[in-house]
């Protein structure tokens, strides 16, 4: 794939993940803390409400979303890929979501091989055997196959459920409302947090072309293997175990999965780093070309971003566990409003190394916030549990 090739690449791949942003509202925070404090029975009602939702989503976004069209970010060549590969991508995100909240994190995490990674290796081996496969369609038409069948597998224990009672009532339109209320703030953090990942993106074409997104979406998807690993492979199994210790008030067993969750993610971060950075020569010569060794210095600022990142969880959860979702929501913020800026201030001069330390310093200011908002909340009267009954128990 030409370098060309690979900038479209990235900016289709940044374009999904900021709809599949749209699409989902991030409504699946609220709905894990109330599939958390609910029996079986409960949990089909929550499930379809929650698809009631995204089907609300679908109607209002996906017409907005083809304006990426419009204005020529994406080729209108891609347009049918585009939408098929949203919607495949969104439903096989949220599936893999939900099976870790329902207690199914190894089946997720398999999912998640699937829809993200093994797709990957199979269209590298196809393109190094047939070149014509070598192209931005060809790789769409793999993550396409990907999402379907890491759906076909993870639907199949949902529908071992019993519906019965739950598809003869419609959906909850009180409970939405108050998701939606409750979403917004995550959905406004989460989207700042894409800000970061890849605005930089949109900028590095503006300033100096499609090649250089290229060269950047090549060392941020090397260097965003140790977030990828960390978020898979740690982070999606402790954390429901934190959440619902702390939500039954068993103290010493949420004390004891954070601190396995400090460890992990410490420990994971920098060997999974030192990894790559033994294996990113070899990546580079079987890329074949002497640009991406040329400025081998990006993907080492963007290591330390992935590092940042991964550290800045570990406040997260501490604050996300408490409720303190607009402490989320200001920080991430502060994250995104550093990273535009010095986007703007950097990219222009320095290039995809300005992008790859801005994105550096803005997880640091992430980070830095939401450590300085667990030191001043610790302070509180509400940092205790809350009380057993909560609004989960309540919402039906």
């Amino acid at each position: 794939m030409s370098l060309s090739d690979l900038g479209t690449y990235g900016i289709l791949l940044t374009s999904v993940a900021l709809s599949v942003q749209f699409l989902g509202m991030e409504f699946y925070v609220f709905n894990t803390r109330e599939i958390l404090g609910s029996d079986q029975v409960k949990r089909t009602t929550l499930v379809r409400d929650q698809l009631a939702f995204h089907g609300l989503g679908y109607l209002l976004f996906l017409p907005v979303i083809s304006i990426l069209f419009f204005i020529n970010i994406l080729p209108w060549s891609l347009i049918v890929w585009f939408y098929i590969l949203l919607i495949v991508e969104h439903l096989s995100l949220e599936i893999c979501r939900l099976l870790t909240v329902i207690g199914r994190p190894v089946l997720a995490n398999f999912l998640e091989f699937i829809r993200t990674g093994s797709w990957v290796a199979i269209a590298i081996v196809t393109g190094l055997q047939i070149p014509e496969y070598r192209s931005v369609q060809a790789i769409v038409a793999f993550w396409i196959l990907g999402g379907l069948l890491s759906l076909l597998i993870g639907g199949k224990p949902l529908l071992q459920w019993d519906w019965s009672a739950t598809l003869k009532t419609g959906p909850n339109l009180d409970w939405i409302r108050k998701g939606i209320s409750v979403a917004i703030p995550f959905f406004v953090s989460a989207a700042a947090l894409n800000t970061i990942y890849f605005s930089d993106r949109f900028i590095i074409q503006h300033f100096w072309g499609i090649e250089q997104v290229g060269l950047y979406t090549f060392h941020q998807s090397a260097a965003g293997l140790v977030s990828t690993a960390i978020i898979g492979g740690i982070i999606v199994i402790i954390s429901p175990k934190l959440v619902r210790a702390f939500l039954i008030r068993d103290m010493p067993q949420y004390t004891q999965e954070l601190k396995t969750l400090v460890f992990s993610i410490i420990s994971g971060s920098i060997l999974i780093s030192l990894f790559l950075i033994l294996m990113f020569p070899y990546l580079v010569d079987f890329m074949k070309n002497p640009q991406f060794s040329e400025t081998r210095s990006t993907f080492i600022v963007l290591l330390l971003s992935s590092i940042a990142h991964n550290l800045s969880f570990i406040p997260h959860y501490i604050l996300y566990v408490r409720n303190f979702d607009r402490d989320l929501l200001w920080a991430t913020l502060s994250g995104a409003v550093v990273n535009i800026g010095l986007n703007l201030l950097w990219i222009p001069k320095f290039g995809i190394l300005g992008a790859a330390w801005a994105t550096t310093l803005a997880f640091t200011v992430l980070m830095g916030v939401k450590l300085g908002l667990v030191k001043f909340r610790s302070k509180q009267s509400n940092w205790t549990p809350p009380d057993p009954e909560t609004d989960i128990e309540k919402s039906y």
